[in-house]
């Protein structure tokens, strides 16, 4: 288990609901999601004051930040410029907006914040999640990235350099560390050289969590060609959902495809072993 703290946890700080002027209000997209000035323009045209909600601001030394609600503040700026038109009593009532304020928070609090808000409503994105959280040198996703850097991998991307599914790939190291997934995406590399399922998440999770059990038994290098023996890694994946899904006669999800990697790994250790043989979990108690 990795010593380190991953959590989303923020510092007691002040938190006041005061009115600001919009026009005041500054964006730094290393903390948040880019900013999409169609998307803004259309929520401008369309603004209704009343249902603006209550945007949440970063009080910094050198002046305000939006931290969640970017789109609808910088709405409230092309109304108040006039670079969108908007009827007159929509442009005086955002001429200013009450906003949640915080103060006190570093680059890594704001990201936190920023995720913290979305994260149950699904409004942002695994890869903008990533890369805000790098951005903002969060440790869990610096951790990850330094190893995926070291494997020359980039996330989002569907080549063979190429991470899908971030998601698993992070739940890795906060279920296991680091040093676990660089072990892991090394194995698969050994196995089957760089293409994009090598890279493919859940493979890789039934990898880390087989090594993560059983270290004291498994050689990478041996499991690399154990692993290879088992075909390419597209069929390995295709495996792997196979078992999951028990020939197609239940549903899966994402738990269920991670217990079925880890039994796809530990088969293909134990295959024509006589000693040294790992426990074969049972995913469907």
């Amino acid at each position: 288990m990795p010593g380190k703290d991953y959590s989303y946890d923020i510092p007691d700080h002040p938190i006041e609901y005061i009115k600001v002027d919009p026009r005041t209000i500054k964006f730094d997209p290393r903390a948040q999601r880019n900013l999409n000035k169609a998307r803004a323009e259309a929520i401008a045209e369309k603004l209704v004051p009343t249902a603006l909600g209550t945007p949440i601001i970063s009080q910094r030394e050198d002046g305000l930040y939006a931290v969640d609600g970017m789109h609808r503040v910088y709405a409230c700026q092309l109304i108040l410029t006039e670079k969108v038109s908007a009827p007159e009593e929509v442009r005086k009532a955002v001429q200013t907006i009450t906003c949640e304020v915080h103060s006190g928070l570093s680059m890594a609090n704001e990201a936190s914040l920023f995720i913290i808000k979305n994260k149950e409503s699904s409004k942002v994105g695994p890869n903008d999640e990533f890369r805000i959280g790098v951005l903002a040198g969060h440790p869990l996703f610096q951790d990850t990235n330094t190893v995926l850097e070291k494997h020359q991998l980039k996330v989002g991307s569907s080549t063979a350099n190429g991470v899908r599914g971030i998601k698993g790939i992070l739940s890795i190291v906060m279920e296991h560390g680091p040093e676990i997934l660089d072990l892991s995406l090394t194995i698969a590399e050994d196995a089957w050289g760089r293409t994009p399922d090598t890279w493919h998440a859940v493979t890789i999770g039934g990898i880390a969590t087989v090594m993560s059990k059983h270290s004291d038994v498994l050689n990478p290098q041996e499991l690399a060609q154990k692993l290879k023996r088992q075909g390419d890694p597209t069929a390995f994946k295709a495996k792997i959902q196979t078992i999951a899904t028990n020939n197609n006669t239940r549903a899966d999800g994402t738990k269920g495809r991670l217990k079925a990697a880890h039994l796809a790994v530990a088969a293909a250790w134990n295959a024509n072993r006589r000693a040294n043989r790992i426990p074969v979990p049972n995913i469907f108690e």
